[in-house]
């Protein structure tokens, strides 16, 4: 559960979590190896978590047969079609 109090440039949300004693200990220990604050361990370490997971999320993924299409696609020499011409005339009247 997370609580929110804005309160200028300080730390105010929370974020409280339950874990085994035996997870606390080993969180606990890493922190002190790593020369960190607990709270500071822990948000560095959910914050790279977050960062891989949304960047796994984010990422395109395409078979072989899927890249070769479009790869293909960006070689092919093809002439706009009248929607995409309707289209680039309207965002050059729209950006000036």
């Amino acid at each position: 559960m997370q609580r929110v109090k804005e309160t200028g440039n300080r730390r105010a949300a929370r974020l409280d979590v339950r874990l085994a004693q035996r997870a606390k200990e080993k969180i606990e220990e890493a922190a002190l190896v790593s020369h960190q604050t607990l709270t500071d361990f822990v948000v560095t370490s959910l914050l790279r978590a977050s960062d891989e997971a949304l960047k796994h999320h984010q990422a395109i993924r395409l078979t072989n047969r899927d890249r070769d299409l479009f790869l293909a696609a960006l070689d092919a020499d093809e002439r706009p079609n009248p929607a995409l011409r309707k289209a680039a005339q309207r965002f050059k009247r729209r950006s000036g």
